[in-house]
């Protein structure tokens, strides 16, 4: 991830926002993304600079909007699960016990260590200390009270904080130069110090200009890939006051740094299926202000459509952004970083780093390969949800699905155009199948047919070959049998023969097709079988989709034999020339094939068999 890039983000938050004071940049939304509110204890001080008097006036309660900026005047900062939070505004929980001795005992005392005796500011947190051990009692039991008849939401988005009224005018936290200062020491510190440790250099050269600079920092990474005391992302901790080596970053950069940080978290930052990720886009020409405005804008904006719209429970594509990303020319590129991140570290994994990647990639990825996949007749009205027939169009979604928690390795193979093993796309699909099939025995209630993820699984072959991502062949010699006018069976030859010729990139060679009609012949006895027996006892035969050269081959010729005893010999004909001259006289080509690959290819003939049968004449 580019450093710089961060930081010229921030730099232009800089330009864009003249009010901002160096406390914003460290001050924190008590609950991001989300709606809250926030129980105020209100002191009144009256009097002169001489004689100041303190009286707690009781408890309001202000609300604070997602998308405001309003959270900054209650000055909130994360602390130490032992410490507290660094000033006395804190997430409110119950019982509140806790909370108000920590303020009593900690956070006054960290607040009134810092300024001389002379202070005015802290001759009113003196005063406010004693009214507030004064009223301790009176003010848990209001809380309690409050914090019982709060709702669920309410109960975990809830805050605690004080304001203060000095000669009939309110002030908060913010409002204070004490306040400002701890907030800016706490914020600051922790680019030199770690754990007692301090790392810095003097006149080093900067990772992120890349020129020297006076004071270097050893902590100041924007985002923590790692902590200083374990190995992570960044190599090398064995001295940490050495660490400033691994990541020099001068003092006079780390505000542009926080300031592109928290906005890239606040507006950049979405889910992908399941997985965190985060965009750092950055011009072509690195100088162009007017293109990084653009993009921030553009991506910016994007983002805040999709919070919106999951606040409010619509339903939305999971790619949309990259598809609007889609639709650009390629005068930026971006960073993407998927991560998880440590929520009380605060430190981030990175699970996978996709750097400098062009809008074109994205087109290619998300427009272009989708809608040829799409235009494949097999998936119109191919699933039926609530009894409506549907399309099924390709999408992420079915990446994720066939690959699992290896879908992050496959995004990342696609993005570069890397290579995929075919045996492990294959292995990908077939235990998805099995595992549907194993459900499907044995539980209750819906679960997704197979028919569906054979479906799905062709979408997917036919999406990786199109952006070359397997190897498939493209030159094979399928010799179409000529139909019988005599002989009509209900296997509909015309319709297999179209099937083969609109799909070649899935039925890629002769071998395929025959194995593909192996499925589709065993389809007609499982039909045979559950028009006399009422169940189809032959399913056992294929060992759950388990199959190997050898167990396929008795599977043809066992079903073989089973449609004759029910039927005349010639039965299916057609379909048997198919399997002999694509299957029977090429079985010594099997081992070529995996056995995941030729189990789906049975599968498949067996899940799309229906397609190629015809209705019965009278």
């Amino acid at each position: 991830m580019q450093d710089r890039a961060i930081a010229a983000i921030g730099e232009w938050q800089f330009e864009k926002k003249k009010d901002l004071e160096e406390v914003d940049l460290y001050v924190e939304n008590m609950f991001p993304g989300k709606d809250w509110q926030i129980l105020l204890l209100v002191f009144e001080i009256s009097g002169t600079d001489y004689d100041l008097k303190c009286e707690y006036k009781g408890i309001d309660i202000e609300n604070v909007r997602a998308d405001d900026e309003g959270y900054r005047k209650y000055a909130y900062r994360k602390g130490s699960s032992r410490g507290g939070d660094i000033t006395f505004t804190t997430k409110l929980g119950f019982p509140v016990d806790k909370k108000l001795n920590t303020i009593k005992a900690t956070t006054f005392k960290r607040v009134l260590a810092i300024w001389n005796e002379n202070s005015l500011e802290r001759r009113y947190f003196e005063l406010i200390k004693n009214s507030f051990i004064e009223n301790e009692e009176n003010i848990k039991y209001k809380l309690a009270s409050l914090f019982k008849n709060f709702d669920k939401k309410q109960s975990v988005t809830t805050g605690l904080s004080f304001k203060i009224n000095i000669n009939e005018k309110d002030y908060y936290l913010r409002d204070f130069q004490l306040i400002k200062s701890i907030i800016i020491d706490s914020g600051t510190e922790g680019n030199y110090i770690h754990a007692g440790t301090e790392s810095k250099a003097k006149r080093k050269i900067s990772s992120v200009s890349g020129v020297e600079k006076e004071d270097i920092f050893g902590f100041a990474a924007p985002f923590k890939y790692s902590s200083p005391d374990k190995p992570g992302f960044i190599a090398g901790f064995f001295n940490k006051k050495k660490n400033w080596r691994n990541y020099p970053i001068s003092s006079d950069e780390t505000l542009a740094l926080e300031l592109g940080r928290k906005f890239i978290q606040q507006h950049l930052t979405g889910y992908f299926y399941g997985h965190e990720y985060m965009m750092i886009p950055h011009p072509i020409i690195k100088t162009n202000k007017e293109s990084l405005k653009t993009v921030i804008t553009l991506l910016k904006t994007a983002f805040d459509e999709d919070k919106k719209a999951k606040k409010e429970r619509k339903k939305i594509a999971e790619d949309r952004i990259q598809k609007l990303i889609a639709k650009e020319k390629n005068f930026f590129n971006l960073d993407i970083a998927f991560f998880k991140e440590d929520k009380k570290t605060g430190a981030i994994t990175l699970e996978l780093m996709l750097e400098e990647i062009l809008p074109s990639r994205f087109r290619e990825l998300f427009i272009d390969a989708p809608d040829k996949v799409n235009k494949n007749k097999l998936f119109k009205n191919a699933i039926t949800i609530k009894k409506q027939q549907q399309d099924l169009t390709f999408n992420y979604g079915i990446i994720k699905e066939i690959f699992n928690n290896k879908f992050l390795d496959v995004v990342n193979k696609l993005f570069l155009g890397n290579k995929l093993s075919s045996d492990f796309v294959f292995e990908s699909i077939m235990s998805l199948i099995r595992k549907k099939y194993n459900d499907k025995k044995t539980k209750d209630g819906f679960v997704e047919p197979i028919h569906w993820i054979v479906l799905k699984s062709i979408m997917l072959l036919d999406y990786l070959q199109i952006l070359n991502i397997i190897t498939y062949y493209k030159n094979y010699n399928y010799m179409e049998p000529e139909n019988n006018e005599k002989q009509k069976t209900t296997f509909n030859l015309e319709r297999f023969n179209e099937f083969v010729k609109e799909n070649k990139s899935f039925l890629d060679s002769n071998l395929k097709i025959g194995i593909f009609a192996v499925g589709v012949l065993v389809r007609f006895l499982f039909d045979i079988q559950q028009a006399n027996l009422s169940n189809t006892p032959f399913e056992n035969k294929l060992r759950g989709y388990k199959l190997n050269p050898e167990l396929l081959m008795n599977v043809y010729t066992e079903a073989l034999d089973k449609i004759q005893k029910y039927q005349n010999f010639y039965t299916y004909q057609e379909l048997r020339n198919i399997i002999s001259n694509n299957f029977v006289m090429k079985s010594n080509e099997l081992k070529k094939l995996s056995n995941n690959e030729l189990s789906f290819y049975f599968v498949a003939g067996l899940e799309l068999g229906k397609e190629f049968k015809r209705e019965k004449a009278n």
